[in-house]
């Protein structure tokens, strides 16, 4: 059953969250994921694999940062190189994912002392004109509510374009281990031989994977797929992980009507829409 929407476009929840598997989400959607960080792409690694095994086309935007890599990691290194070493790391899980390189765009932001991105009108004209060249049906990103800065910022950042554009946009906001608290819409089960191929996705990127061993006991691989065993168990599912997203909509009519809207209920027994 697909939730109602509120008076912003929001969806409020729905009686039982559907898999992805069972959504009727036609095959020539484009599907845009946009990353605060190198590494938000691979956290919904299976979703994502699911959507282009199913014909849909991907694209990825990715902030240019050097957060999140420890001097102790490569020591000498300059906040320049530690954006090149984040940037090719992700280079290299798109290429174990098997993305094509232009897939890619590298978006250079204006980032805080931190080096993460700022909510400012530079960074919301150049979010608006790359989400508008891009033209996607749905857009991956992370969770508003989150400790996160750069995920509640690359979150601001699209909802202000999404406003502005007038374009019917679905977002699958994205359940990390930094939310604080969001509503599970959608989810993407999975079993334990795709679990074993998101470690490997994971562990491209080897900068936050020593960081976390440094600073967790455990790498970042584990990190997020204890997450995806959390999603799992919540939702008493069969498989024993799953990627978790709430679904908000924007610039749809409030009927529900729309076909943005009736794709995100179950698919019916013909199958899905082509």
């Amino acid at each position: 059953m697909t939730p109602p929407l509120t008076t912003d476009g929001s969806l409020i929840a729905a009686e039982k969250p559907c898999a992805i598997p069972d959504l009727a989400l036609p095959r020539t959607w484009k599907i845009l994921v946009l990353a605060p960080h190198p590494d938000d792409f691979d956290a919904i690694g299976v979703t994502l694999k699911h959507l282009a095994r199913n014909g849909h086309a991907i694209a990825l935007g990715v902030v240019r940062t050097g957060s999140g890599v420890e001097d102790a990691y490569r020591p000498g290194l300059t906040l320049a190189d530690k954006a090149d070493l984040r940037e090719q790391e992700q280079r290299r899980s798109l290429q174990f994912f098997g993305l094509p390189p232009e897939a890619l765009t590298v978006l250079r932001l204006t980032n805080d002392a931190d080096d993460q991105p700022i909510d400012c009108p530079e960074n919301g004209a150049l979010i608006a004109a790359f989400v508008r060249a891009q033209t996607p049906e749905i857009v991956c990103l992370p969770h508003g509510n989150d400790t996160n800065n750069g995920h509640r910022v690359m979150y601001a950042l699209l909802k202000q374009a999404a406003r502005g554009s007038g374009h019917p946009l679905a977002l699958l906001l994205i359940r990390d281990p930094k939310t604080i608290e969001m509503r599970t819409d959608v989810y993407m089960p999975f079993d334990q031989a795709d679990a074993e191929w998101k470690s490997r996705l994971l562990r491209c990127h080897d900068s936050q994977h020593h960081r976390n061993l440094r600073t967790r006991n455990h790498g970042f691989d584990d990190r997020i797929l204890t997450l995806n065993r959390e999603i799992a168990r919540g939702l008493s599912l069969a498989h024993e992980y799953a990627e978790a997203f709430e679904l908000e909509c924007d610039n749809v009519p409030r009927t529900g009507n729309g076909s943005l809207i009736t794709a995100f209920r179950p698919q019916s027994p013909e199958g899905p829409s082509t």
